[in-house]
């Protein structure tokens, strides 16, 4: 059995998230009204393929991830770009000062189950791997950018994650009724990493 550590705090701009402590290496997902793009993190900043930094202003949606820890990022419609934060983490946090303020939630007794989804494309041509980054292609998506390198012509990409399976709980931590009856279910995904497939 394992736990989960959560974090919480509402009103944090994206720029302010990306400030947070997070893990060198760490990738993340950002959406904004134009398209969906992944980012490398790096002391605070996020940049894209061409070694771009990313405008955050424009994101309403972020999953920053490692194999160590996530955090999320959701814009509120109702406020001038700031969100609600999610810091989830597998082991708990050594620099407790940096979540002053923060709610926290500790998920107990679950079990863990390895999961992963397959991106769409493939990696388009060797020629176009720039930088750490690979691109990939498809009918449906034209083309984009994955922080891999040294992709395979035609070969596939995978986003690792990790299921936490317990007994399903209302928000007062009373058991539901169907973890009354020991019915388990999926109580959280935390991304891991991408990894390329074989060919």
């Amino acid at each position: 059995m394992t736990e989960l550590y959560t974090y919480h705090k509402d009103k944090l701009s994206l720029t302010e998230v990306v400030q947070l402590p997070l893990a060198e290496g760490t990738l993340g997902l950002f959406y904004t009204p134009k398209q969906c793009q992944f980012g490398r993190w790096d002391n605070g900043k996020i940049s894209d393929a061409e070694g771009n930094p990313l405008v955050l202003e424009q994101v309403f949606e972020a999953r920053l991830f490692h194999p160590t820890a996530e955090l999320r990022w959701l814009r509120e419609p109702s406020t001038d770009g700031l969100g609600s934060a999610v810091y989830l983490f597998d082991n708990k946090p050594k620099t407790q000062t940096t979540f002053n303020g923060w709610q926290t939630q500790t998920l107990n007794d679950l079990t863990l189950q390895t999961n992963q989804y397959l991106l769409w494309g493939e990696n388009w041509e060797m020629a176009d791997s720039t930088a750490g980054w690979s691109a990939l292609a498809g009918v449906r998506i034209g083309q984009m950018w994955v922080p891999l390198q040294n992709l395979e012509k035609n070969q596939r990409v995978c986003l690792k994650t990790l299921e936490y399976v317990g007994l399903p709980c209302h928000a007062d931590g009373k058991l539901t009724l169907a973890g009354e009856y020991g019915n388990q279910v999926v109580v959280e995904e935390r991304w891991l990493s991408l990894e390329p497939l074989s060919p």
